[in-house]
């Protein structure tokens, strides 16, 4: 399965407050809106919430309020949000982690993705294959070449059983034909810092943890997973062009209220949503990030779990992935 399609990204455009906003209703309560967030304040995707909120805010004439509810593996504040009203007042910044791979790998889990409703794709985010400079590969083909001719199988960093890089790292080597191991770490940090002492070969996470030693040429990026070259990183190709279609995949963030809220209360946020993500500012941020502001009707983002439960599903019934 591959990431959504390009024709999902709408061009940017710059929204001043104030102006006309035709077919998005006005505030239908004087109750401010919940974005609850899995994460602890001040990471990107917090920062990056904080600024969709205070633009929907000025659309919608509604306060919106971040909530930060982080911990048990995002299931504290998604569990929270399904058992809320269905009022719209309450809004999960949800993404690829706490929703299709929490419900794919947790048997217990006390949610499914039919207790959402889809609001709005916020942003996605390809993942990479970095590895330490001193490797000789410089290219896809290369890296695939040294994998199959090393000894001993790659090592490469995670942030756990059942991540997006622990699944990702399967993928790509039933993809290459090569063995890979991964490498459990509490956070890109400490990896990092591995990758960097050669204690492991690779990192499959965002570009963003690794690029600033990319460029200062202790690190080499050697592709990403987007289906089109990151206008980030223009240089760096994908796994697509280099003969891997399978390998087109990624993470991403998007709203959700819970299921039943009524169906013009999610065209309301849907629409202000978009206008956030057409932001020149909030775009421009995004970008710096090699990260891609989308925008698009609630069933975009179900269409993009649909394929994170097709795509992921395969490998962690393969490997028989369980997580409690």
């Amino acid at each position: 399965m591959s990431m959504l399609s390009r024709r999902a990204l709408l061009a940017a455009g710059l929204v001043m407050p104030g102006l006309s906003m035709p077919g998005i209703a006005r505030a239908q309560s004087s109750s401010p809106i919940r974005f609850v967030v899995p994460f602890a304040a001040g990471g990107l995707t917090d920062i990056v919430t904080r600024m969709v909120a205070q633009h929907m805010a000025q659309t919608l004439e509604q306060t919106i309020v971040v909530e930060n509810r982080p911990g048990g593996n995002a299931i504290i504040a998604t569990q929270a949000v399904a058992r809320a009203p269905k009022d719209g007042l309450t809004v999960l910044v949800g993404g690829t982690a706490g929703l299709p791979l929490n419900v794919l790998m947790r048997p217990t889990l006390p949610y499914t993705l039919e207790d959402f409703a889809p609001v709005a794709l916020l942003f996605d985010g390809p993942l990479s294959l970095t590895i330490n400079a001193s490797l000789p590969p410089r290219t896809i083909a290369e890296f695939v070449t040294f994998a199959k001719a090393s000894r001993n199988p790659l090592r490469y960093a995670t942030n756990g059983a059942g991540s997006v890089g622990h699944l990702f790292g399967i993928l790509m080597a039933n993809a290459m034909g090569i063995e890979l191991t991964d490498v459990a770490y509490r956070g890109n940090g400490p990896s990092t810092i591995d990758l960097l002492a050669g204690i492991i070969e690779i990192s499959v996470e965002a570009p963003t943890t690794t690029i600033e030693h990319v460029r200062a040429g202790r690190l080499r990026l050697l592709g990403l997973s987007f289906p089109e070259r990151a206008p980030l990183l223009p240089e760096i190709p994908t796994f697509k062009e280099a003969g891997y279609p399978q390998l087109v995949t990624g993470f991403w963030t998007a709203l959700l209220c819970p299921a039943g809220t009524p169906t013009d209360v999610v065209a309301r946020l849907n629409g202000a949503a978009n206008r956030a993500m057409e932001s020149e500012t909030i775009r421009q941020r995004l970008a710096s990030e090699a990260l891609r502001a989308i925008s698009g009707p609630p069933a975009l983002l179900q269409q993009q779990m649909a394929q994170d439960m097709a795509q992921w599903g395969r490998i962690i019934r393969e490997k028989n992935i369980t997580l409690e």
